[in-house]
């Protein structure tokens, strides 16, 4: 059984004829979005950045303007988004990601935790400078206007990259932060004694101590962790603090359940459906995929088909399919 990504480095790629490919595809009478996603999902995002420079340098176009050119005519908005998502680098997808949360009249609370959540410390300080570059302001500035109380409390350290990167587990910690949550939210409710920081716990410490943590905690008040976040926080921190322990857990469970809420209702949210597959499809996508079989039943293939409609649909299943051989399992 797979397990990872979706999407490798193509052994056998070829930049100059996919160009090549891609022209063909895009120029003439009618656009071939059959060739545009054969050929966008045979390779890795580092391969389809060779692609874009050998398409500038042979055709002196660039190939996203190309493509949001004859899309924006011929195919959907959300084909169109997918695309362009596909051909930035994951740093680039990374920071235009944050900004689209927070840009606007209102923040997506939900993107916003599931990114900061989920990159590591390393990544958010690339993500960071480049956001200064490109925005001229610094994410964490952005995200404090944007944000208030307790849930600021819990992204503001996350934009600036505090979480812990060791992840080795110290048992005797976990039992003693276990023991100082359950007794100052409990036994010292109403008195002078200050709470225990969970909001910085969850934020700041390594997923592992985090899960040891939680299992203490439920060993020893025989409650489940998301109880206690449910009856202590309101509104966005308490998603915010319960998506910390659901990431603690798996965190291929937790794209499972968002991927899941992405396409409950009569409304499929399709900038999830993008961000959570592009960006997961060279790290664990095929995790997710049997995640979300296991939790719901049902395929995330035969969901998606359900939920999305032609092009857009075309290429969200092509990600999925991925290009990873047999051979290569």
């Amino acid at each position: 059984m797979s397990s990872g990504p979706t999407i490798v480095d193509n052994p056998n790629f070829d930049a100059v004829e996919s160009a090549h490919a891609l022209f063909k595809a895009v120029d003439g009478i009618g656009t071939n979005e059959n060739v545009i996603i054969d050929i966008i999902t045979s390779c890795s995002n580092k391969q389809r950045q060779e692609i874009k420079k050998q398409f500038q340098k042979i055709y002196r176009k660039d190939l996203v303007k190309e493509f949001k050119s004859e899309i924006l005519i011929r195919f959907s908005f959300d084909f169109k988004q997918l695309l362009e998502s596909m051909f930035m680098t994951p740093l680039e997808l990374d920071t235009h990601l944050l900004k689209h949360t927070t840009k606007g009249l209102g923040t997506d609370e939900k993107a916003l935790v599931e990114i900061l959540l989920t990159r590591s410390a390393e990544e958010m300080i690339q993500i960071k400078d480049e956001y200064m570059k490109r925005f001229r302001i610094s994410l964490e500035d952005d995200v404090a206007d944007d944000t208030s109380g307790d849930f600021r409390k819990f992204v503001f350290p996350l934009c600036r990259a505090k979480r812990r990167g060791v992840a080795l587990v110290n048992l005797s910690k976990a039992r003693d932060v276990a023991a100082e949550i359950n007794d100052t939210f409990t036994q010292y409710r109403g008195t002078d004694t200050p709470r225990f920081d969970f909001i910085g716990f969850c934020c700041c410490e390594n997923f592992k101590q985090i899960k040891a943590t939680v299992d203490e905690y439920e060993k020893l008040t025989d409650e489940v962790m998301i109880d206690f976040i449910e009856n202590e926080f309101h509104g966005d921190a308490a998603y915010a603090l319960k998506s910390a322990i659901k990431c603690s857990n798996s965190m291929p469970g937790f794209f499972a359940e968002r991927l899941y809420k992405s396409m409950e209702g009569i409304a499929t949210n399709d900038e999830a459906l993008i961000r959570i597959l592009v960006c997961r499809s060279e790290i664990d996508l095929e995790e997710i995929k049997r995640e979300f079989e296991n939790r719901y039943g049902k395929t995330l293939e035969s969901k998606i088909k359900s939920h999305t409609s032609r092009q857009f649909k075309q290429l969200l299943l092509a990600i999925l399919r991925g290009n990873v051989t047999k051979e290569a399992m």
